[in-house]
């Protein structure tokens, strides 16, 4: 009937799950929540890179920084909370973050 395009969507859709983080998948977290989780988690990353020295990596750190927009996770937390203040569940995740939206301790899973 549908063997092979069935094996191939089948193949492709594991793939795609596979590749991102195991919390996302299970905890089934809407999407907006579940980049801004990422992002802030990434910006702490890179924010801990940072050396402050001018030198090129300190260059590459603020354009990465700038492209995952990190000034702007206070900003997007409140937008997160405002929007999905009847949940919860979402709320008690958004809690896990200071006003900054960085998070409150180092366990940024999902």
């Amino acid at each position: 009937m549908c063997a092979s395009p069935c094996l191939l969507l089948l193949a492709l859709s594991t793939q795609a799950a596979s590749a991102l983080p195991a919390g996302i998948v299970k905890a089934d977290w809407p999407a907006p929540v579940a980049k801004f989780v990422e992002r802030s988690a990434s910006c702490m990353h890179f924010a801990g890179e940072f050396n402050g020295d001018g030198s090129a990596r300190d260059a590459e750190v603020n354009r990465r920084m700038d492209k995952l927009r990190c000034n702007a996770l206070h900003q997007d937390l409140q937008a997160l909370r405002r929007r999905y203040r009847t949940d919860a569940r979402v709320t008690a995740r958004l809690g896990a973050f200071d006003e900054d939206g960085m998070p409150k301790d180092a366990d940024t899973g999902i």
